[in-house]
């Protein structure tokens, strides 16, 4: 137990001392996960009705990289290497979420 509460402390300074609140961002890392699966849903739905799927793509690359927009946009004093992973994780899941989304909308369109 008091290695969980060493692990927090420890956390908890890091976060005052690059401006992260680990609370807050461990909020956005799992409270994302259901926007961002809904997106995907959405965005197949709506090429299967031959509607539109920006709107939905764009929500779900949103969804995906708010997390790493927290850090970058309110994190002082991290690393130049903590945004190279960050921008590493962007393009590299970027391109994971765009292939995923492209073999569904490349299934065929059931009228």
């Amino acid at each position: 137990m008091e290695f969980i509460q060493d692990l927090w402390v420890k956390i908890t300074e890091m976060g005052v001392e690059h401006n992260v609140n680990p609370i807050l961002f461990a909020i956005l890392y799992f409270g994302t996960i259901p926007p961002y699966m809904g997106s995907m849903v959405w965005a197949v739905q709506n090429h299967k009705k031959r509607k539109p799927v920006a709107l939905p793509v764009i929500s779900t690359m949103f969804f995906f990289i708010l997390p790493a927009l927290y850090i970058a946009i309110y994190g002082r004093n991290v690393a130049w290497w903590v945004y190279a992973i960050i921008a590493f994780m962007v393009v590299y899941g970027s391109i994971s979420v765009a292939k995923k989304l492209k073999a569904k909308l490349e299934e065929p369109v059931s009228d």
